[in-house]
């Protein structure tokens, strides 16, 4: 991946979770462009995921604390990202991917 893709690649994932902060209902709207850049609407939602997964390694020491509930770090990163963190609920309940991207039909 060139630079060039993976600029248009993080940028084009940082619009999808625009538009599920702006949105809030989780369903990620499909662009024609997404096309080039993700190739399905499947892999939006793995490129979802890999960006949570991302962030929680980055941003957060221990995931779990001693009683074994949440860490108050994972929560706060989720209220940071609520789009995001709405989209991977939805992905995880529902299937297949093309009921969560609208236009990917």
């Amino acid at each position: 991946m060139s630079w060039q893709d993976a600029h248009r690649y993080n940028e084009a994932l940082r619009a999808v979770e625009a538009q599920l902060n702006w949105t809030a209902d989780g369903q990620v709207i499909w662009r024609p462009e997404y096309a080039d850049i993700f190739g399905s609407p499947e892999r939006v939602l793995l490129a979802l995921g890999t960006r949570w997964r991302t962030l929680v390694q980055a941003q957060v020491e221990d995931v779990v604390t001693a009683d074994g509930g949440p860490a108050g770090a994972v929560r706060a990163l989720a209220a940071a990202h609520p789009g995001l963190v709405r989209a991977l609920s939805r992905a995880a309940a529902t299937q297949p991917a093309a009921d969560l991207v609208a236009g990917a039909a």
